[in-house]
């Protein structure tokens, strides 16, 4: 799955101790690109996770599951901008009188290719 498949979910779990039901979206994309069409590109795919959860679609897979919270972690490939850390920090503000909360982070490749 990618940030570009806007109406696919990239991974989806529970966390148990917090009752929280976790989205993962990922974001292969590299910032050399025109900066404003990628944060358009990963809005898109954010719209869609929350139009998922407020419209409880995730019912169809667990359905005798009430959840607390939600949460989407956002993994990027490549370092984000400032202007991107900046529209992330005004969604998540945005959506927490949802319940939903958005936490984002560069994944780094640890191993060695043998």
């Amino acid at each position: 799955m990618s940030v570009m498949e806007k109406d696919k979910i990239d991974g989806v779990g529970i966390e148990e101790k917090t009752n929280t039901l976790v989205f993962l979206l990922v974001d292969h994309l590299p910032w050399i690109i025109e900066e404003y069409n990628h944060i358009k590109i990963l809005q898109a795919k954010l719209n869609s996770y929350i139009a998922y959860i407020e419209t409880k679609q995730y019912k169809s897979v667990y359905r005798n599951r009430e959840f607390d919270r939600f949460r989407i972690e956002i993994a990027f490939k490549y370092q984000f901008t400032e202007n991107c850390e900046k529209f992330l920090g005004a969604a998540r503000a945005e959506l927490k009188s949802h319940n939903i909360d958005i936490k984002y982070s560069v994944v780094q490749k640890d191993y060695k290719e043998k």
